[in-house]
């Protein structure tokens, strides 16, 4: 389970990412949606997977308005995605990659949830190796800053990746 969950974030990651870097920015939530129907297939009870899929949009959403943030005040950028994206938030593919990352918590992130530290420390570094990974595909750039964009992007995933493991409904239940 564990694995499988890994291997399918990581599938959405690259399609996401690919496809953005084509231009292509739809290829990453429909790829996303794909994910959260597996996941939630695999979630016991009616009412649990309910708790999951909300749980999941809101993340998917509140990562979007702060990588928006970001993006406003230049710390990031998306030069694939600004011919067809005009609006003044982060494309869709984005919100799609925060959708998936909100998936990883009830099984290959569980390990991380009674490590508050490790957590921290995971985002950290996570965050920012996922976004460079992502200027090597050309999807997503620096800001004004190369420092204050990784900078920005540590402070940002070191914090919500312990939240994330706290709030994510299941986990507890699924440790181990």
């Amino acid at each position: 389970m564990k694995l499988a969950n890994f291997l399918l974030f990581q599938a959405v990651w690259f399609v996401a990412v690919g496809g953005a870097a084509r231009g292509v920015l739809w290829a990453g939530p429909v790829a996303a949606l794909g994910f959260l129907a597996v996941h939630l297939a695999l979630v016991e009870g009616r009412n649990e997977r309910w708790r999951e899929a909300r749980y999941a949009c809101a993340v998917a959403l509140i990562g979007a308005l702060v990588d928006s943030l970001l993006y406003r005040f230049d710390v990031t950028a998306y030069p694939t995605s600004r011919a067809t994206w005009t609006l003044p938030f982060v494309p869709p593919w984005i919100a799609s990659l925060w959708l998936a990352f909100a998936l990883l918590p009830r099984f290959s992130l569980a390990w991380l949830a009674d490590r508050p530290a490790w957590a921290s420390a995971f985002g950290a570094v996570g965050g920012p190796l996922s976004y460079w990974a992502g200027t090597r595909f050309g999807a997503v750039a620096a800001g004004e800053s190369v420092a204050l964009t990784f900078g920005a992007l540590s402070l940002e995933y070191a914090l919500v990746t312990p939240l994330l493991l706290r709030l994510a409904p299941g986990v507890g239940r699924s440790r181990r």
